[in-house]
């Protein structure tokens, strides 16, 4: 699940005490350089030999790539009553955004000046197009479009490029393998939302890719990451080092309505063990609660102070609900725990599992989940068209007839 909560819980967490740990540094360093450079690389333009058939609208949360972003991200993030419900929201959330602006300005700037979300997605999209065109010519040429929800490229934007384009097939592809009504369920209501205001249909024929936590390549990707990062341990330390799957975290208030992430990332966690062989010790863990309400537990940082305090010193974190690094890889996971929190607590050995980002066999997987789901000639998943059955929001019903109504 994309991380917006963790944007949000800055409201009311502060930030953790600085510190540098020698036993990541070179390994952060790496990463933060990666970022550096992939935000710098000069924009690829997609080969378009012929007016594109299929278009791919790949859904994420998005990041600012500026500090100067930073502003606009929250304000767009705070005002989004899908993820989160405010009183009086209109005011509150733009009051909310300008007085945390500074702060998240500082976390993005210890990461390299801003996400490497939009780069990576670029570079996940081109590899994905590539391959369609070879392994799916009858739907080809094939576009990937970006659609983000609190920066540009906006959803809305992407839709009216993609109508522009004369796509004639057109396929919402959450990021998100594991599905969420705050996460992938907001993205697809913005499709829905975009149409309705308009009052138009679309020219186009919908359908969307709503999750895929147990997809083969994509349990391949984050075996084959752990299993490198594993190597790096120090060998008599290996066997005991405790895998910590670590996931966004959820407000009790929403899994009790029926949302149906908990269990999709547990899914994800259990398949990517069997491919190990259950090789190590393993927990799911959850990051990034906020504020004195419930919250999805164990949370990540209180599992690490537990398992030192129970002789487990040897950790290994792998972001699992993630597919690109972003300030929850970046900053959450590589500074305040493997850094600030793992000295504090005297961890021996703590490294992060790398995200997919440029992966070749990620790219892969896309490319397999777009092909097999235009063979499958469906608008969507069987889980798509049940509401949670708390649910508590009109437009997502909306969205499921808009999506289910399509005739492909």
């Amino acid at each position: 699940m994309a991380a917006a909560f963790r944007a949000a819980s800055r409201v009311l967490h502060p930030f953790a005490k600085r510190n540098s740990w020698n036993q990541t540094r070179d390994q952060l360093h790496w990463r933060w350089q990666s970022t550096a450079a992939v935000q710098k690389a000069k924009p690829q333009i997609q080969p378009e030999k012929r007016k594109p058939k299929t278009g791919i609208l790949m859904l994420n949360m998005g990041g600012p790539e500026t500090l100067e972003d930073v502003h606009e991200f929250l304000q767009r993030l705070f005002l989004d009553r899908d993820l989160m419900t405010l009183p009086v929201q209109n005011q509150l959330g733009p009051f909310i955004a300008k007085r945390r602006t500074p702060k998240i300005q500082e976390q993005y700037r210890r990461i390299g000046g801003g996400s490497p979300i939009k780069k990576w997605t670029e570079t996940q999209g081109e590899g994905m197009v590539k391959l369609l065109n070879e392994m799916s010519p009858e739907s080809a040429p094939h576009k990937y479009y970006i659609g983000f929800r609190y920066v540009h490229p906006l959803t809305e934007e992407a839709i009216e490029e993609m109508e522009k384009d004369g796509i004639e097939r057109a396929i919402a592809f959450t990021q998100y393998p594991q599905y969420s009504c705050s996460t992938t369920g907001s993205s697809l209501n913005a499709i829905y939302r975009y149409y309705h205001q308009k009052g138009e249909k679309p020219k186009m024929k919908w359908s969307t890719i709503d999750r895929w936590p147990t997809h083969p390549l994509l349990i391949q990707c984050f075996a084959d990451h752990i299993k490198k990062e594993l190597d790096l341990f120090p060998p008599d330390k290996r066997k005991e080092a405790v895998i910590l799957f670590s996931a966004h975290s959820l407000p009790m208030s929403v899994v009790n309505r029926g949302d149906p992430y908990p269990q999709e990332v547990g899914a994800t966690v259990q398949k990517v063990m069997e491919k190990l062989g259950h090789c190590n010790p393993y927990r799911l863990v959850w990051q990034s609660k906020v504020g004195p309400m419930a919250w999805l537990g164990p949370q990540t940082d209180d599992t690490i102070k537990g398992l030192c305090q129970r002789g487990k010193k040897n950790i290994l974190l792998v972001p699992i609900a993630f597919t690109s690094d972003h300030i929850e890889t970046l900053y959450e996971l590589d500074i305040e725990y493997a850094q600030v929190l793992a000295n504090e607590c005297g961890v021996e050995n703590i490294r992060r599992a790398e995200s997919l980002n440029g992966n070749p066999l990620f790219a892969k997987a896309l490319a397999d989940l777009v092909c097999s789901h235009l063979k499958s000639n469906e608008v969507c998943s069987k889980q798509l068209t049940l509401s949670c059955p708390l649910c508590v929001n009109p437009t997502c019903r909306n969205t499921k007839s808009f999506f289910t109504s399509q005739a492909l």
